[in-house]
């Protein structure tokens, strides 16, 4: 799975020697004020104190924003940023998705450790491949059928209990799904996953219905079913 350096180098057209990078990581920051002759295609803000991120409409071409580790309440001041295509706020206080619908170059996104109930506002029909809703608050997976290059979905540690709105919400374009760590009971919810032919790696580790002892490793899912998916990490 990708990891945030390994995006902030390689995604989109910004990893070029051209690219200019303006790292300000660790430096007490509790506002972002950035001069006007000053325009980064790469933006590092992690552990700072920042509560919200206004004050980057000075910088219309940032192609790579990374904000982890701070105070962030509300996704305002992202959505004058078009050329956006990697966007990493991990760890912070975000409860609800916004400012993002509109951001159609957006490629990487990483919302995981905040405090977000529902899966909402994503950019749609966009490039949108890569999503980390992980160590959130979400209860139940929401439509996400336009994210149609969505190849990568983190989705452990929530408080998820059914996979019943898989094949209506999720795009068949996923590859990558994880479940780990939620509140599913029922391991026959595991049947709603066929629906998603591309899929080749799934983990349902660390939920209630495969830590009983008495449910099969394989549950009821058909031979073909097994076939597409070919690592399951229970």
């Amino acid at each position: 799975m990708a990891d945030r350096e390994g995006a902030l180098e390689e995604e989109g057209n910004c990893a070029d020697e051209e690219s200019e990078i303006l790292d300000l990581e660790g430096q007490g920051l509790t506002s972002i004020h950035l001069p006007g002759n000053v325009q980064p295609k790469t933006l590092i803000l992690d552990n700072n104190d920042l509560t919200k991120l206004d004050g980057l409409n000075v910088c219309p071409d940032l192609c790579q924003l990374s904000a982890v580790n701070n105070h962030i309440v509300h996704m305002t001041g992202l959505h004058l940023l078009n050329c956006l295509t990697v966007l990493s706020l991990s760890n912070n206080s975000i409860g609800v998705i916004e400012g993002i619908e509109g951001l159609a170059q957006l490629t990487w996104l990483d919302l995981s450790s905040n405090s977000i109930k529902v899966m909402e506002n994503l950019p749609k029909g966009g490039q949108l491949h890569y999503l980390d809703l992980s160590d959130n608050d979400i209860t139940h997976i929401s439509d996400l059928s336009t994210l149609n290059n969505l190849k990568t979905l983190l989705l452990h540690s929530n408080n998820i209990s059914s996979l019943k709105t898989v094949p209506a919400c999720l795009p068949q374009s996923i590859g990558v799904l994880s479940l780990a760590d939620n509140s599913i009971y029922d391991l026959n919810e595991i049947s709603y996953l066929s629906s998603l032919p591309s899929l080749q790696q799934l983990s349902i580790s660390e939920n209630p219905c495969v830590l009983e002892p008495s449910n099969s490793r394989y549950p009821f899912m058909s031979s073909g079913s097994r076939e597409a998916c070919s690592s399951v990490n229970f």
